[in-house]
């Protein structure tokens, strides 16, 4: 299933990123998902965050708090599709 997320740009914000975009032959999309995956890196390497596991990758033994490790939610966003 994908979710679609809204972001609101200025005109130059939005003609600026719309340049980048074309510069690399990447669509907007494209360039908006690089941009967010690049920087979720930088912030997991910088900022120590807890995630609570969804259901679908809780261990069924394990106990009622179960949490990513960094290495895994890196690994959630290392192989984002780069597509709209």
């Amino acid at each position: 299933m994908d979710h679609a997320i809204a972001i609101k740009l200025t005109e130059n914000q939005y003609n600026v990123l719309k340049e980048m975009a074309r510069r690399e032959y990447r669509t907007m999309g494209n360039l908006l998902t690089m941009l967010a995956v690049h920087g979720l890196a930088f912030y997991l390497t910088d900022h120590e965050i807890t995630v609570k596991k969804s259901e679908a990758d809780r261990d069924p033994n394990g106990n009622d708090y179960q949490y990513y490790t960094d290495q895994q939610l890196e690994a959630v966003f290392e192989t984002a599709p780069l597509r709209q």
